[in-house]
């Protein structure tokens, strides 16, 4: 896998993997993690094309499988903001059927996503710890190389 080293899908989780990769437009990963959206547990994929967040259901495909799963664009992200280690807040931007949404004043209205990793299974806690002090960083050099300074008129990003 081109997934960045120390970033590979844990056994537990290759099964959500493969079906992320065949049904969001992620693009070749550069790093994935058992991560936290908010409350809720899942797996991250992240590339350069954008992230994809799955919520974990339970241990039958079934179960899985009608689950959450979210698709972002990097152009649909505002700002990334460092909360702490292992842990950031993406600011994004809304969209109702593909098209910013606008406040009264013409910007555009937003949310936010606190993601924190978690550690994947048979993970040491040594290596957990050097993945949490990269996050951040490593999120926000993704975003800042992926960004445009233009919003396109319509995205595919599935919040």
């Amino acid at each position: 896998m081109p997934v960045m080293e120390g970033w590979e899908v844990s056994h537990d989780r290759i099964g959500k993997f493969e079906k992320m990769m065949a049904q969001a437009p992620i693009g070749d990963p550069i790093i994935t993690s058992k991560c936290k959206l908010d409350k809720e547990n899942g797996l991250l994929v992240v590339s350069d094309n954008g992230f994809a967040w799955r919520i974990q259901m339970g241990m039958g495909t079934a179960r899985w499988s009608a689950g959450k799963n979210k698709w972002v664009r990097w152009h649909d992200v505002a700002s990334i903001i460092p909360k702490k280690q292992g842990q950031s807040q993406v600011v994004l931007k809304i969209r109702k059927n593909g098209t910013l949404k606008l406040d009264k004043k013409g910007n555009c209205k937003t949310k936010s996503w606190k993601l924190t990793l978690n550690r994947n299974k048979d993970e040491q806690k040594p290596h957990f710890k050097l993945r949490q002090e990269a996050f951040n960083n490593i999120l926000s050099e993704i975003y800042g190389r992926n960004r445009v300074e233009t919003d396109p008129p319509t995205s595919d990003s599935k919040m």
